[in-house]
C-alpha cells in the first residue's frame, strides 16, 4: 500500500472513529450538563423540585432516543435528504465505474466475457444476430475489456476528479 492511500485511509478511519463516537459522546454528555445546569439548577422555579444530574441525564435518554430515532427513520424514508446523499455517495465511488479488484477482475468478468464471446461465435455461426445486435454485443464486449484494464466506464468525470483507484 503506498503512503498516500495509508494516509488518506487514516485520515477516513480517524473522522469515523472521531465523529461517529469520541465528538457524539462528548458532545452529548455537554449538553445534558449544560442544559441541566441552565435549565434546572440555575432556574428558581425548577431548582426547587431537586432534579439530580443522573435522574435528568436518564431522563433525557428515555425521551431523546425515541425522538432521534423517528428523526432519523423520518430521514431515511420520507426525505429527499438521503436519496441525494445516497446519489452523491454512488457518484463519486469510483468502483461504480470500475470493477472490483479482487474475485470480480480475476474470476467474474472474465468468465462473463469468455460466455458472452462463445456465445457470440454459436450466434455468428447460426446467423441469428443482426447487425445491430452484433455491434451492440461488441460495445458492450469492449466496456468489459476497458474494465479489466482498470480504466473507468459510464462516467467520464471520474477522470478529471484525479481518481486513479
Amino acid at each position: 500500500m503506498n503512503f498516500w492511500k495509508l494516509l488518506f485511509r487514516s485520515w477516513f478511519y480517524f473522522r469515523i472513529g472521531y465523529n461517529t463516537y469520541f465528538a457524539f459522546l462528548i458532545g452529548f454528555a455537554s449538553n445534558i450538563i449544560v442544559i441541566y445546569k441552565l435549565g434546572i439548577a440555575e432556574n428558581k422555579i425548577l431548582s426547587t423540585i431537586q432534579i439530580g444530574l443522573t435522574f435528568f441525564a436518564v431522563l433525557a435518554l428515555l425521551i431523546m432516543v425515541p425522538l432521534c430515532i423517528s428523526i432519523g427513520l423520518y430521514h431515511m424514508r420520507r426525505t429527499g435528504a438521503f436519496a441525494a446523499e445516497a446519489s452523491v455517495g454512488t457518484e463519486s465511488n469510483p468502483y461504480m465505474y470500475k470493477i472490483i479488484p479482487g474475485k470480480e477482475r480475476e474470476v467474474f468478468l472474465p468468465l462473463w466475457i469468455a460466455t458472452v464471446r462463445g456465445l457470440a461465435r454459436v450466434l455468428d455461426r447460426e446467423k441469428t444476430m443482426t447487425a445491430e445486435e452484433k455491434r451492440q454485443l461488441e460495445d458492450i464486449l469492449s466496456k468489459a475489456d476497458a474494465l479489466l484494464k482498470g480504466e473507468f466506464i459510464g462516467y467520464s468525470g471520474q477522470q478529471s476528479l484525479g481518481r486513479t483507484a
